[in-house]
């Protein structure tokens, strides 16, 4: 039986409520709990909002809920200035680079750019934070225990991605190809948008060789068309997925991917991180059961995901190349969904996952009990923008 601990609201209405991160999913709590005229403090370790991440091009899904991002963004107060071009249209690749075009007629996903620039997602909440009333304090850590919601991001690399964002002469793109060897478990991507590109490789086994992976994955990108490289970037960034009963730390809610919120399928956190964070700050205000708001909420197609990782993983290349070609014979936001929507046959093979991906004695989440694979971090690129120097390609 699942175990509930139902947090009561706090009473003093002067105390604010503290939050440990200024990620997507503590700034998304803090917009929601200044907006229903609670005091709020945002504690975040790093100097400023998005540091780890290059200015790249990510996407927020859309495709595992019915309801728009841009509308689910309005209804929990957050305004979508930073969302960017829908996409309806993107080329998957093969190990063989065969192409498959797909097509939906809503977006499956929407453009968004990453780090502390303006125009980007978390520059943009960190604004509608403070203009809400929030106060936001950088190169601050607060502790787990003495915190109402825990929003730090990830600690442990589940999953690995190196990305590089650069200008480019290239016309827009959206490619993603999957290659068993290039990169393992995962896949890699390519988008380009008004001159700027990101080309990323995110696998979920062998982590640290993610810098031979990535090289691979820019060679074959360059055999699909060439492209031009200037002022590029690089960095590396961790998944984390976990799945347990509770996301409570005594008291404190653990939001985003603290709380191993993440898409297991894809490693497509931003709209977890997004919903965790909301239902966080409702269950502070209303006196409700954080375990019982996220379970109602994302509970079943967090074990789907499971179920769906061991499946992706199983596949291999004529596996995800017959994915691929499905993909491009429906409407692909449709073909998403269905895949990602939860059921018991998803959520029995995420029973399965768990027997064959047997838990180690010790991970480094540091999350109350709960499941996980705990991948070893040894030998594996720290998280943020890399230091080494930029070489022309």
């Amino acid at each position: 039986m699942r175990r509930v601990i139902t947090i009561s609201a706090v009473t003093s209405e002067d105390r604010p409520f503290r939050i440990a991160g200024a990620g997507p999913a503590g700034l998304a709590c803090a917009i929601h709990l200044s907006r229903a005229g609670r005091p709020v403090t945002v504690s975040e370790a790093r100097p400023t909002v998005g540091a780890r991440f290059i200015g790249g091009l990510q996407i927020l899904e859309n495709f595992s809920e019915g309801e728009d991002a841009r509308d689910f963004l309005t209804r929990i107060g957050i305004a979508p200035d930073f969302l960017g071009r829908g996409l309806t249209e993107a080329e998957l690749f093969d190990a063989r680079l065969r192409r498959t075009r797909v097509r939906s007629a809503r977006p499956f996903a929407y453009f968004l750019r990453r780090g502390p620039e303006d125009g980007t997602l978390d520059a943009s909440l960190l604004l509608q934070a403070r203009r809400a009333g929030a106060a936001v304090e950088f190169d601050a850590r607060r502790d787990t225990a003495d915190s109402d919601v825990v929003a730090t991001g990830p600690k442990a690399p589940d999953g690995l991605a190196r990305e590089m964002t650069f200008r480019t002469t290239s016309p827009d793109r959206v490619q993603v190809l999957f290659d068993a060897m290039r990169a393992p478990a995962g896949y890699a991507y390519f988008f380009v948008e008004n001159g700027w590109a990101t080309l990323g490789c995110a696998v979920v086994r062998d982590l640290r060789r993610i810098d031979r992976h990535f090289e691979f994955c820019v060679k074959r990108f360059r055999e699909i068309a060439d492209f031009s490289v200037s002022d590029e970037r690089t960095g590396y960034s961790y998944m984390n997925f976990a799945l347990g009963d509770s996301a409570l730390v005594g008291s404190a809610r653990l939001a985003g991917e603290a709380g191993g919120f993440q898409d297991y399928l894809f490693g497509l956190g931003i709209r977890y991180a997004l919903t965790t964070g909301w239902l966080a700050a409702r269950s502070l205000i209303e006196g409700r059961s954080y375990d019982e708001l996220w379970e109602g909420h994302v509970g079943a197609k967090r074990r789907a995901g499971l179920g769906l990782r061991l499946m992706y993983e199983s596949l291999g290349d004529a596996g995800m190349s017959y994915f691929a070609r499905r993909g491009g014979r429906s409407d692909f936001r449709e073909f998403l969904g269905r895949w990602s929507r939860a059921g018991f046959a998803k959520e029995t093979m995420g029973v399965l996952a768990r027997a064959v991906w047997r838990r180690p004695a010790g991970c480094p989440h540091g999350l109350p009990d709960h499941w996980c694979r705990g991948r070893d971090g040894r030998g594996v690129p720290p998280q943020g923008p890399s230091r080494a120097a930029s070489r022309e390609r």
